[in-house]
């Protein structure tokens, strides 16, 4: 039983040091805390992390192409369960919180009745999130949208276009609630 219990410990070892090298393959960045089950799918690109990035467990990293890029400031965080889906550009400032299961997408199927499915090209359209924004729980940003610097997306509300500065925005689709200063 001791020797099963051993080989289970060589195991995990192993597996934490594979993990490590495939982050810093990834952020290139020691200074990020990583929790359990984070996935990279593609992975190419250009990508940058600011120090003391903060990935909570279940975070899901879709890189689309080789010229796809991902910048993430310093002191963000992001939360349980949340969705980087990147074919073109997704940017995101400093000291910015991304609550848990929210999804960031820089590109969107196209539909048309005249086509099926999967035969037209994706919509692709660059994201960029300001510094000292806090993006609440369940939201969506969608291609195309920019969302200026202090500003509060509130839970479960869906963001197209552009959201600005100093401002709190809720709904589906987010609209103005109000001035923050």
């Amino acid at each position: 039983m001791n020797v099963i219990h051993l080989f289970k410990q060589k195991v995990e070892a192993l597996q934490i040091r594979c993990r490590a090298i495939l982050f810093w393959y990834f952020f290139k960045n020691f200074e990020i805390i990583i929790g359990r089950n984070l996935r990279i799918r593609g992975g190419n690109g250009l990508h940058s992390f600011g120090d003391k990035l903060i990935i909570y467990d279940n975070v899901v990293f879709e890189v689309y192409n080789k010229s796809a890029i991902i910048k993430v400031g310093k002191n963000c965080i992001c939360s349980f369960g949340v969705i980087f889906s990147c074919s073109d550009k997704i940017e995101i400032g400093d000291n910015v919180w991304i609550g848990e299961y929210s999804s960031i997408r820089d590109s969107t199927h196209v539909f048309s009745s005249q086509t099926n499915l999967g035969e037209i090209e994706d919509m692709v359209s660059s994201i960029k999130i300001g510094n000292n924004v806090w993006i609440g729980r369940g939201s969506i940003i969608l291609p195309g949208s920019l969302i200026e610097d202090n500003v509060v997306i509130g839970a479960n509300s869906l963001v197209k276009g552009r959201c600005e500065a100093n401002s709190l925005y809720v709904g589906n689709p987010a609209y103005l609630k109000k001035k923050l200063f």
